[in-house]
């Protein structure tokens, strides 16, 4: 399967993040030696991270700087996006910290409730259907009650680290919040991540089928794909078959974004 020149990873992580160690210029070498016109990191925004026990935010000031250097050396589009780790105590302070600056892609994600990070064994111990429904209720809140974001991102994340395999039935049981959400998200006009660190952990490009399926069938058709790769060679991870389950579902466009705009791209 050919990966279009066009297509952009729209969730990548740079060592602006704590959890990745790869510079901004080896994304932007790396992007270069793919061929492609653009490159855009999405580091975090979190606010009491439970996973990293602080606040993490973004250093704009050297990425600016660093960017802006870079931009001088290699011709490629350096696209700034972020993703905004939601809690529903920090949500003025979230909304008040992306007007400070502008963004060209802004991804919406779920990772604890204030409580625990949805990766940690704590989480984890409990039932699957009690792990798995006050995820998603956590999911719903963040795409209800925020208006300022592009794409939804890894939709059924808490499914990374489970001990064991989730199946189908356990997904099936928790249709009614998911229909709240995947509805929000088309309502919104909103764009639904394929995130493709899902293969590596359980086997299954994020969200899982049942979930797409879903979207799907309720007429979604706006996706993004992203690696959330967290080092340089983990970029487009996973394009191929990504690509091949679009097409699948009749789907032979992705939407990108500059300047917060969305356009489509051929895959």
């Amino acid at each position: 399967m050919t990966i279009p020149n066009l297509l952009i990873d729209q969730h990548v992580h740079s060592s602006y993040s704590p959890d990745s160690s790869s510079t901004l210029e080896e994304l932007v070498r790396y992007a270069l030696a793919l061929g492609k016109p653009a490159v855009v990191t999405t580091d975090h925004l979190e606010y009491d991270c439970k996973y990293f026990k602080q606040n993490v935010l973004i250093d704009w000031k050297s990425y600016k700087k660093e960017a802006e250097e870079l931009s001088r050396r290699y011709k490629i589009d350096i696209r700034k996006g972020i993703e905004v780790g939601y809690r529903s105590d920090y949500k003025d302070i979230i909304n008040e910290y992306l007007t400070q600056q502008e963004f060209d892609v802004i991804l919406l994600s779920a990772h604890n409730d204030g409580s625990l990070d949805f990766s940690e064994k704590a989480y984890h111990d409990q039932p699957i259907q009690q792990r798995l429904k006050h995820y998603f209720r956590q999911v719903r809140e963040s795409v209800d009650q925020m208006d300022n974001f592009d794409i939804v991102a890894h939709l059924d994340y808490v499914t990374r680290y489970t001990t064991y395999p989730v199946e189908e039935e356990d997904i099936a049981a928790c249709k009614p919040i998911l229909y709240d959400i995947l509805k929000l998200i088309l309502e919104k006009q909103k764009v639904l991540e394929l995130n493709t660190t899902g293969l590596y952990r359980q086997g299954w490009i994020h969200p899982h089928p049942y979930i797409l399926d879903m979207y799907v069938d309720l007429g979604g058709r706006a996706v993004s794909i992203g690696s959330d790769a967290h080092q340089v060679g983990h970029i487009e991870q996973g394009f191929a078959e990504a690509i091949e389950l679009l097409h699948s579902k009749g789907i032979r466009e992705v939407v990108q974004f500059k300047g917060r705009v969305p356009y489509s791209v051929s895959i």
